[in-house]
Parts: C-alpha cells; sequence; structure tokens
C-alpha cells in the first residue's frame, strides 16, 4: 500500500489561500477621500461578523477534497470528509481570529485499511483595508494533525523499520509542514491583499489566483 498525501498535495494544488499578489493601496490621496457613508455602512456588515468559508473559486471544501483525480498507479480508494469548526471574525481594531477543523480519512480496498487525518488549525493575526482591498499584516497558527492508521496489523505489513506509531507521527507531521505559515498553502499568509466587498450575507475575498466566498455564520 502506498500511503497518499493527498491532503497537503490536493491543498497546495489549490493554492488554498494562497498568498496572493493583489493591487496595494493607491497612493493616490483620492482613493483615500472616496470613503463614503454606503462604505462605511458596508464595513459595519464585515467586521465584528462571524464568517465561515463557503467556497475557493467555486468549490467547496468538500469538493476540494473529494474530487481529485487520482495519480497514475495510485490504488483506487474512497475518501470521506467532515466538517467541523468553520469561523472567521474580522475584529473592529483590525485584529482577526479563526477556527477550522476538518476531518479526511482514505479508504482502501486492498487490503482493506484506512488513513485518517484530523486537523485542527487556530489563526489570528491582524489587518488593514483601504477603500477595497483588505492586506494580512502578520498571521500566527497553532496546528494539531492526528493521523490513525486502521487497522495496525494490515498497516504493520506495508511498512518495514519503522512502527505503526511512528508511521503515524511521521505523516502527521507531514501534513502539519503543509499547512505552516510559510507555505505555499497557508491560510491568510502574512503579506496577501485580497480586494474585498460584501453583498447581502456574503464577503467576497478576490485576487489574482483565486476568489474566496464567506457566508455569514448562522447565529
Amino acid at each position: 500500500m502506498k500511503p497518499l498525501f493527498r491532503l497537503m498535495m490536493i491543498f497546495a494544488t489549490a493554492l488554498l489561500f494562497v498568498s496572493l499578489i493583489g493591487c496595494g493601496a493607491d497612493d493616490d490621496e483620492d482613493v483615500v477621500d472616496d470613503k463614503d457613508d454606503d462604505t462605511a455602512e458596508v464595513m459595519l456588515d464585515f467586521v465584528d461578523t462571524t464568517w465561515q468559508v463557503a467556497t475557493i473559486n467555486g468549490v467547496t471544501f468538500e469538493q476540494l477534497f473529494t474530487s481529485a483525480e487520482p495519480e497514475p498507479g495510485d490504488p483506487v480508494f474512497e475518501t470521506e470528509f467532515m466538517l467541523g469548526a468553520n469561523n472567521w471574525v474580522f475584529n473592529d481594531d483590525g485584529t482577526f481570529t479563526g477556527a477550522l477543523e476538518f476531518i479526511v480519512t482514505e479508504k482502501y480496498p486492498e487490503p482493506v485499511s484506512s488513513m485518517k487525518q484530523e486537523i485542527t488549525i487556530a489563526s489570528e493575526g491582524t489587518y488593514t483595508t483601504e477603500a477595497s482591498t483588505l492586506t494580512i499584516a502578520t498571521h500566527d497558527l497553532s496546528i494539531d494533525v492526528v493521523v490513525t492508521l486502521e487497522p495496525k496489523e494490515v498497516w504493520e505489513q506495508q511498512i518495514v523499520g519503522i512502527t505503526v506509531e511512528e508511521f503515524e507521527m511521521n505523516l502527521a507531521a507531514e501534513t502539519k509542514e503543509g499547512f505552516s505559515p510559510t507555505a505555499t498553502g497557508a491560510l491568510f499568509k502574512a503579506g496577501t491583499t485580497y480586494t474585498w466587498s460584501v453583498d447581502g450575507d456574503s464577503l467576497m475575498l478576490t485576487g489574482a489566483i483565486q476568489k474566496l466566498v464567506l457566508k455569514k455564520a448562522s447565529e
């Protein structure tokens, strides 16, 4: 059996929350002075509100992790995805916090076995805004990854020179590295700039590479 690091690979390939090369704030004073009352009202809807990521370039989290085609030579397997926490708040004082929890389980038919990865991410940082842009100034992540391989006896027959428990720890470390603040797929990487807009219950963050749509969380 060949363990697949598809979670990390798909995340990086899709460039989820990748460092976007957006347009910075315009130096022209007229742009700054263009903040009218309508913009102020939009900002009231934007800040101090709990948002949930709905789609990335029109794709949901579940589709992102379950719809990718296997690489040539990879075994056929079933992928299950379960999303837990998904909450992001941009505070009025220029700080933001986020929480993301999900489980990805790969189920292999021959031999019958599975690899479950449980990822928990706590996020906090600072941001600045202009008339139509939002820039992530700083960002700190706390990442926890737990990998579980079942049944143990099946995996013991597939690996050499290492215990299943050690292998689980190594896989967890590899996945965790894929979500580090310096990784390509890091969430809201420091220095990224988005063009933002609010439409009803939706917050759009658009960059040169991707468009994120966040929805207001149900109260």
